[in-house]
């Protein structure tokens, strides 16, 4: 078990670094992270805070961790919460997508029912 955890998580770490050396994750200048998401781990909602203007046509696209899509969600403000009714316990992937598709953020959060 021990194994397949210790895959899984360089799976992860490799999957948003390579995202990041292809030029596609590029945060704004002075800060580290355009998506702000609290609570991690989450139990019922998970928020997500844009820390710059997002472009319209933009979204948010959650993974399971096993890569089957959770959700595909247009990002129409600033702030934005998500039920996590239909997911179980694990970790999941989202990333934030502009208008082309391309990637400008990676990132892994926590469902613990």
């Amino acid at each position: 078990m021990k194994k397949v955890v210790a895959i899984l998580l360089l799976t992860i770490t490799a999957f948003a670094g390579a995202s990041a050396q292809k030029g596609k994750m590029a945060p704004a200048p002075g800060s580290d992270k355009q998506v702000h998401f609290y609570p991690n781990p989450a139990t019922a909602v998970i928020n997500f805070e844009f820390r710059n203007k997002v472009e319209s046509g933009s979204v948010l696209q959650v993974y399971s961790f096993l890569g089957r899509k959770m959700a595909n969600i247009n990002v129409v403000s600033s702030r934005m919460t998500v039920s996590l009714n239909e997911y179980v316990t694990g970790i999941y992937i989202f990333q934030l997508r502009d208008p082309a598709g391309r990637v400008l953020e990676t990132n892994k959060f926590q469902v613990a029912h």
